[in-house]
């Protein structure tokens, strides 16, 4: 165990020695969908990307009490989860993605005079059990777009790999259903969740009880996440801490809190990103101290591929202009007499630029961003986190026919919009992003004329 736990340390310590500047922090939860640690916040999977996730984790329980057992020294009997996953996720649409995850799990406790039930297995004493998780598939819907409050709903199916025939297994072999829902404000995320756990069919470790066993809890799950940029674009400090309900059952483990402390750095432009987290189980702890250690941890890599750069086209350079051909020969002038001109020093060479260029349509009068809109800004906030050095411009324009009076203001408004969402939802620095009003466009097109036009330019 005492090895385990310096080897989590040591891949913390490598995830920040070895980070270098963000191409984007965006990373699956343990569960599979975008998120942070383990809560799901409203970071979406652009429509038609995905993401990879492989975690190695160390979680410290506490077993329930066994029905008309008489109570041994060391009870509760508390163990721990290590739990080697990995996920993956597809965005389906801009507001709406995909995931599946599964790993595998080693319970572990050591030798004590203690007994209880893991997942409504019994066991007692020390044990060192490995088996596949459950493989859970999973979704999440952003519901709305609009600050300061996104709201998140997400839910999943744990489908069961263990036999029912299979008495040293610790997984039911019944699927489990969870439903959560997310708020988002800035940096912080409130979340709760509910999880029905597989009810009947744990076989029990006594003879002629058939395989009806012990009815295992459901979970209610509270959490607060923080996640703030320490280094914007560089360095994400996360922090997690969550309350677990054991809600039915036959016998239901000791309610408790978590807290999980770490941050997320990323590897370059390349997409991959790494995390390292500590996990500390407050309610153990308090109760029975460090012995067994109520300390886990997290470590993480995932990656999500940056998106290809679109070139703006150049128009081709004119040719030079070729002499008529001759109808017959002319003599040549008399040569002028030599003159002295002093050689002129030559120009500098231009450095050549690229950039991309989207367009962002606004309803008749408004400047309200669209969720089309904001889809198209995600993916322009992601080539300025790629390139540290490129910067944008907003360019926006109105159609004559609108109402509401000053059309510059509302060019404005527009170009504005544009630019918050930028500065606020992705941490774009501001110095980073200009605006242009360009008032009335004269497009035959009344909704191309309610447009932003958004250049990024790289150097």
């Amino acid at each position: 165990m005492r090895r385990m736990r310096t080897r989590l340390l040591l891949g913390a310590i490598a995830c920040l020695v070895l980070a270098t500047p963000l191409a984007a922090q965006m990373a699956p939860s343990v569960s599979g969908e975008t998120g942070l640690f383990e809560v799901t916040n409203a970071d979406m999977l652009p429509q038609g990307r995905f993401s990879l996730g492989l975690s190695w984790g160390l979680w410290n329980r506490t077993a329930a009490s066994v029905p008309y057992a008489a109570t041994l020294s060391d009870d509760p009997l508390r163990y721990d989860v290590q739990r080697i996953g990995m996920s993956v996720a597809y965005g389906l649409l801009p507001r709406w993605e995909a995931s599946l995850s599964t790993g595998s799990n080693r319970y572990s406790a050591s030798d004590y005079n203690w007994q209880g039930l893991v997942n409504g297995h019994y066991r007692y004493g020390s044990f060192t059990h490995s088996e596949m998780d459950k493989v859970r598939l999973g979704t999440k819907i952003l519901l709305n777009t609009q600050d300061p409050v996104l709201v998140v709903l997400f839910g999943g199916i744990a489908l069961p790999t263990q036999s029912k025939n299979d008495v040293n297994a610790l997984g039911t072999y019944r699927a489990d259903y969870d439903l959560g829902l997310s708020f988002n404000v800035g940096w912080v995320t409130f979340q709760t969740a509910y999880q029905l756990n597989g009810k009947l069919g744990t076989p029990t470790a006594f003879p002629n009880v058939g395989d009806t066993g012990y009815d295992i809890s459901n979970t209610w799950t509270s959490a607060v996440a923080v996640a703030v940029p320490v280094i914007p674009n560089v360095f994400k400090a996360i922090g997690e801490i969550n309350r677990v309900h054991y809600d039915g059952g036959d016998t239901q483990p000791p309610d408790f809190s978590e807290v999980t402390l770490g941050g997320r750095f990323a590897f370059g432009n390349s997409g991959f990103t790494a995390s390292g987290a500590v996990r500390v189980n407050i309610d153990r702890w308090a109760k029975y101290g460090n012995s067994p250690s109520s300390i886990g941890g997290l470590v993480q890599v995932a990656y999500l591929p940056p998106p290809a750069v679109r070139e703006r086209p150049r128009a081709a350079l004119p040719r030079e202009a070729e002499p008529p051909p001759a109808t017959e020969p002319v003599p040549p002038p008399p040569a002028p007499a030599p003159v002295m001109i002093p050689a002129a020093e030559p120009a500098p060479a231009v450095r050549p630029s690229t950039s991309t260029t989207d367009e962002i349509l606004y309803d008749a009068a408004k400047s309200r961003l669209t969720n089309i809109a904001k889809a198209i800004l995600d993916g322009v906030a992601l080539r300025l986190k790629n390139n540290l050095a490129a910067t944008c411009t907003v360019s926006a324009s109105t159609d004559a026919k609108e109402k509401g009076g000053d059309h510059a203001a509302l060019a404005r408004a527009r170009a504005e919009a544009a630019r918050d969402y930028l500065m606020k939802r992705h941490g774009i620095d501001g110095s980073r992003i200009a605006t242009e009003v360009k008032g009335d466009a004269d497009s035959t097109d009344a909704m191309r004329n309610r447009r932003a036009v958004v250049t990024v330019t790289f150097p």
